[in-house]
């Protein structure tokens, strides 16, 4: 994402397809309508929403006020909308009517308004979004989805909700996989894009540490010390076999998905120090990447392949390289600072992600990868390890900042830090998964 201030223009359009499952089809909307959101300015006004109970046309009276709230919390989550209660609507409607006005006075700009219907196994939903200000519908959506994956519609008109405003879908069907010590040992766990309904995917009872998604989503490579020392295994839904695919001499740690999912780039060691190979998924030797009289590690991929950014103490302390890989051409990205560690590329490829030491505790930084000035967006406490959304609009880290370590997200541009993980023990390290 740019931070310089783009104002994005989509037109809505109108469709009817069939994604997995789920059956989702569009409502007529009169007119081609713009809608403008300036996301990338840390001051950018928040567009105020109100998301009433949806109406129960027939099943679980509960559903309604469940799926609001979930509705709510999603769009709270992007850090673009403020919430307005419904509970300030005075007004009286009848029958599929808005009442413009008597929504406006509460303050909102938008409404979301919806029903929902049981059928058999089903339950048949309907979203419909309204510009208060113009006084007209500007979005429309219905799905049909299992009587108990209600989430599941909800977090699809979200993601209608978010493409609508930024042009980008939302972050809402994805799952941030990261290292927690529950139990004292560090394990990998899941957990949905909000850090709810986290899951246990490990049970190696030993040191697990840097889970990285694949391209796909279908897998997680990662470091474990179960069977002795570091090797590099890959972890493979949805049965989560596990397979070892480098357990050379040394280390086997921190590595990083090639984007076409085929190969992953990882430290090992090599004359004392650890220098970045290249393997196969079944960990053949396919390049190494880099060689220098220091510690190579922390490799990560741009988004199209062709340059790798790592960390290296071959300037004496650890800064941040990039990989030329069709050159072999090495150039330092950072300079501000003593210690910069685990670079992460933005989808994009337009900006840099990084830990970096300021008097004694890291922080989160951006950088452009042609390099300049870069930018803090964190302060308190320590905070390690950001991983980009899908999307490329949100930052997950690591922070200690009220304690023990535990998950956080922010906007791109730093806005909006708050905390997503309430679990025992430590959350670090972590991976946000594709879309």
């Amino acid at each position: 994402m740019s931070k310089s201030s783009h104002i994005f223009s989509i037109f809505v359009t109108l469709a009817v397809c069939v994604a997995g499952a789920v059956l989702f089809i569009s409502f007529p909307v009169t007119g081609a309508d713009r809608v403008y959101l300036d996301i990338d300015s840390p001051t950018a006004k928040k567009i105020p929403v109100a998301v009433p109970e949806l109406k129960n046309l027939g099943g679980d009276a509960a559903l309604g006020k469940e799926a609001a709230a979930q509705l709510a919390r999603d769009l709270d989550f992007t850090g673009y909308f403020r919430l307005i209660d419904p509970k300030g609507f005075l007004g009286r409607e009848q029958g599929d009517e808005v009442d413009y006005k008597g929504w406006s006075l509460t303050g909102a700009d938008l409404l979301v308004k919806g029903t929902y219907r049981t059928d058999g196994a089903q339950v048949a939903w309907e979203f419909r979004l309204y510009d208060l200000l113009q006084g007209k519908m500007i979005l429309g959506r219905g799905y049909r989805v299992a009587a108990n994956d209600y989430k599941v519609a909800v977090h699809r008109f979200a993601d209608e909700i978010l493409y609508l405003f930024t042009g980008e879908h939302g972050p809402f069907q994805t799952q941030l996989a990261f290292i927690s010590t529950v139990d004292g040992h560090k394990e990998i766990f899941v957990s949905d894009f909000d850090g709810s309904n986290a899951r246990r995917l490990t049970r190696h009872q030993s040191i697990t540490l840097t889970p990285r998604w694949s391209p796909r989503g279908n897998e997680i490579a990662y470091t474990s010390y179960k069977d002795g020392g570091p090797a590099l295994y890959i972890l493979k839904f949805p049965a989560l076999q596990t397979q070892r695919i480098s357990n050379r001499p040394g280390v086997n740690i921190t590595p990083a998905w090639h984007p076409d999912g085929e190969s992953l780039a990882l430290a090992v060691n090599h004359k004392g120090n650890s220098q970045i190979i290249q393997v196969n998924r079944s960990g053949t030797l396919l390049n190494t990447l880099t060689q220098s009289w220091g510690i190579d590690v922390s490799p990560a991929w741009s988004p199209d392949g062709r340059q790798l950014a790592f960390v290296s103490n071959r300037s004496g302390n650890p800064q941040i390289y990039i990989l030329d890989v069709a050159t072999r051409q090495v150039r330092r990205l950072t300079f501000q600072g003593s210690y910069n560690t685990g670079p992460v590329w933005s989808p994009k490829g337009n900006w840099i992600a990084y830990a970096g030491r300021v008097g004694g505790q890291f922080q989160i930084f951006t950088i452009a990868p042609g390099g300049g000035e870069a930018q803090q967006l964190t302060q308190q406490g320590n905070n390690e390890s950001p991983d980009f959304s899908p999307d490329g609009s949100m930052i997950v880290f690591s922070s200690n900042r009220h304690g023990k370590a535990a998950l956080y997200v922010m906007n791109a541009n730093g806005a909006n830090q708050r905390r997503i993980t309430f679990l025992p023990g430590e959350q670090t390290s972590p991976s946000w998964g594709p879309r």
